[in-house]
């Protein structure tokens, strides 16, 4: 399965490993263009996961507050923290999915690495499967299948490629063409732990590894379980790399060593671009801002509602007295138009002249 994923994703990155070597025959060289080109083209997954972790900077102390209230009740836990997701508009799972496209991306990359015969000398599997077998009878190599295989014969044909005359000139001049030492190295040949001088290699990928994660997580420090996590991961990676680069040869832990750091270099970017802790702070100011808005509205709407209930009060006041005035008015007229009003009218004057 993973390794008709490497080739499916192999070939046409194969192609752009071919042009960087093109345009700078040093292997080690090409190894630097073609990780800085592949970086680009991954550049907007690493954007959107970027913005994924600071969208979770942001809300984590929400979440660490919902996970202490409701500590003792999962389902509970659960169902709030579904409910601020969705008032945050945040998905856990969007900080995942750039990583799991990266996925079969970097499987095409490995294929690359491994296979210089393949992707730089382009030659055919027909062409390269004898050459394997002999690895494996002169046991340079455990397994016909063993991943690194084209690149540990590639350094061992260089090293004696008349050893390998049974090959025919097409193998070993394509071997022999492609320049796999840096600075008197062969990247073809795996690290050994002694005092020699691939040692170097596993140790800078360590290192490297290192810095690469510091610079990602330096801006992203989490809290609780999520800290102990970050600092496991801050010792594993490095020591992961060391003894992964021990594993392979010399040109894989050099491709190793810059991913690593071209990965710091593009931490060290969307981090000053996108830096969780600022935009963190920032959410927070624009949070008490808006809060502090919506109390203001609240009180004005309050005293608005207040003024317009006593002008309400007066004008309900104002036409009860209308009304009792037109009310005595058609009494009057209804007097005046039966006769009642001026009989009762007259003992009321009579009264007023005895007096």
């Amino acid at each position: 399965m993973f390794q008709f994923i490497n080739t499916v994703f192999g070939y046409p990155l194969g192609w752009i490993m071919w042009l960087c070597y093109k345009i700078i025959p040093m292997y080690a060289v090409a190894l630097v263009l073609f990780t800085i080109i592949t970086r680009l083209v991954l550049l907007p997954f690493s954007i959107k996961q970027q913005k994924s972790t600071v969208k979770m900077k942001i809300i984590q102390p929400k979440i660490t507050e919902i996970q202490n209230k409701y500590a003792n009740n999962r389902e509970k836990m659960q169902q709030e923290l579904e409910a601020l997701y969705a008032r945050e508009n945040y998905n856990p799972m969007a900080g995942c999915l750039p990583m799991l496209i990266q996925f079969p991306i970097l499987f095409g990359l490995i294929d690359v690495i491994y296979k210089p015969l393949t992707h730089i000398a382009r030659l055919s599997a027909e062409t390269v499967q004898p050459m394997l077998q002999m690895g494996v009878d002169m046991g340079i190599l455990r397994d016909i299948k063993e991943y690194s295989g084209q690149i540990a014969m590639v350094g061992a044909i260089q090293k004696d490629p008349a050893a390998f005359s049974a090959l025919g000139s097409e193998i070993i001049d394509a071997a022999t063409s492609i320049n796999i030492s840096l600075f008197g190295l062969n990247l073809g040949e795996k690290p050994e732990l002694a005092w020699a001088p691939l040692v170097i290699i596993p140790i800078l990928a360590g290192i490297s590894a290192f810095f690469s994660m510091w610079a990602s997580m330096r801006h992203t420090a989490m809290e609780g379980a999520g800290a102990g996590t970050s600092k496991s991961m801050m010792l594993m990676m490095p020591l992961m790399s060391l003894w992964f680069t021990f594993q392979v040869p010399a040109g894989v832990g050099i491709y190793w060593i810059i991913s690593n750091l071209v990965m710091m270099v593009q931490s060290m970017i969307l981090n000053k671009v996108y830096n969780p802790t600022e935009m963190a702070e920032k959410y927070v100011a624009e949070e008490a801002a808006r809060k502090e808005q919506e109390r203001a509205e609240k009180i004005a709407a309050r005293k608005l509602m207040k003024e317009q209930g006593k002008e309400n009060a007066a004008a309900a006041l104002s036409q009860k007295e209308i009304d009792r005035q037109k009310l005595q008015a058609a009494r009057r007229r209804d007097a005046e138009k039966y006769g009642d009003y001026p009989e009762c009218a007259q003992p009321a004057e009579a009264d007023k002249k005895k007096n």
